[in-house]
């Protein structure tokens, strides 16, 4: 896992993430990342994606994550999702 591109993503894409109210819970993250839908996800021109919500994991949520293109991460979200 590549805590720094997600950290930077993370300030990147806070703005965007500022309305969000959309919990998502989750067992292990990145990995449980195709058990959220599609629709929650925002996806730039620059190939980056934000998550609209927050990922519940354990007794930690997790606000304002998002993807730079290229990461393994936006990579599964293009396949899932397809490029928007």
């Amino acid at each position: 896992m590549r805590i720094p591109t997600i950290a930077v993503a993370a300030f990147l894409f806070a703005p965007a993430a500022a309305g969000a109210s959309e919990t998502y819970t989750v067992d292990r993250w990145p990995q449980d990342i195709d058990t959220i839908p599609c629709s929650a996800w925002d996806h730039y021109p620059d190939g980056s994606w934000a998550l609209r919500g927050s990922v519940k994991l354990g007794a930690s949520v997790i606000d304002n994550i998002g993807f730079n293109r290229g990461d393994s991460s936006a990579r599964l979200l293009d396949r899932k999702c397809g490029k928007k």
